[in-house]
């Protein structure tokens, strides 16, 4: 693969930085100071299926008026774990926790892995960009994190006007980076959002799947960035 490609994009929360504490950390304490049946393992089974079940309806969402969205998101947690939220309750306290804690920069932290894939990957002199569904919130975390060093670019959606998995985003890309899509390759965390969206487009595209959420899907999966320096 490395003699076809010149530009590498990545996604950014979930791919190369995660929240602090995890949202499956949130899930969990939340849910299990109210069920003393739950436990960490089967929340997080159940947060599992629902990111596949949920993936294509996640990526038609605008980034501004989800609730409805997170409400059907929950309520499937829910009843995957046999309680209910009848009053709302469960839904409002995991909204709050999450609206506090995604604004800020320190809420965010790269995964072990990211700076030496990242060094090790720029060191063979491809062109690295960062393509995100987000707000500037991005730019300000890879800043903190001391990884905007690593890349030529970064889009984020609320500034070029088009979300991914919408293929103009991706050739976008494809342009600050000089080449053309099929010379390119994504790397991304959501089969719809980043695979789906990054063919589209004509670029190469590898699903990160940390957790093994897609084990149906027929693509090219790994579980760490650390495979990539090798792998390209």
């Amino acid at each position: 693969m490395t003699e076809e490609i010149d530009l590498i994009t990545f996604d950014a929360g979930g791919t190369l930085f995660d929240m602090v504490p995890t949202r499956d950390e949130v899930f969990v304490d939340i849910l299990t100071k109210r069920f003393s049946n739950l436990n960490d393992n089967l929340v997080a089974s159940a947060l599992r299926r629902a990111d596949r079940e949920f993936d294509n309806e996640f990526a038609a969402q605008d980034g501004k008026n989800e609730d409805a969205f997170w409400r059907r998101y929950d309520g499937f947690v829910f009843r995957d774990l046999g309680v209910t939220d009848e009053s709302g309750t469960i839904h409002k306290d995991l909204d709050a926790a999450f609206t506090e804690m995604i604004p800020k920069v320190e809420s965010w932290k790269a995964f072990p892995e990211t700076k030496m894939a990242l060094e090790r990957i720029r060191a063979r002199d491809f062109k690295l960009g960062v393509i995100s569904n987000a707000t500037d919130l991005t730019k300000r975390v890879l800043d903190n994190l001391d990884l905007t060093q690593y890349f030529d670019f970064v889009l984020v959606s609320e500034e070029v006007g088009c979300r991914k998995p919408n293929p103009e985003i991706f050739r976008l890309a494809a342009r600050k980076g000089r080449t053309s899509p099929n010379r390119a390759l994504h790397i991304g965390d959501k089969l719809a959002v980043d695979v789906i969206g990054a063919s589209r487009a004509g670029m190469n595209a590898i699903l990160l799947d940390r957790t093994s959420v897609y084990e149906d899907v027929d693509c090219i999966r790994a579980r760490s960035l650390d495979i990539f320096p090798a792998f390209i």
